[in-house]
């Protein structure tokens, strides 16, 4: 997928996770990482902990999964493929 992927994936989650920009400002998804999202993510760390850390990670799993579904859903070829992407990288 890439890491603007995987960005877009951190931005989102951390926009979904921020109680209405209430702990932090909200992002623009741009799948780059910059102090605006490094930011975001120590604010969200400093007040969730390490049980934030991990709730962070499910959703970027989730969004993850979610992105492989979409691929086999578009591409029935993909379909082969679900199975393992989700077995062995989300």
């Amino acid at each position: 997928m890439g890491p603007a992927v995987a960005s877009g994936f951190l931005q989102r989650a951390l926009n979904a996770l921020n109680r209405g920009a209430s702990d932090y400002p909200d992002l623009v998804v741009d799948g780059r990482i910059g102090a605006g999202t490094l930011a975001a993510l120590a604010g969200f760390l400093k007040r969730r902990g390490a049980g934030g850390e991990a709730v962070l990670l499910k959703a970027i799993e989730a969004l993850q999964g979610e992105r492989y579904v979409a691929l086999a859903e578009r591409r029935p070829a993909n379909e082969a493929f679900l199975y393992g992407w989700l077995a062995n990288r989300a």
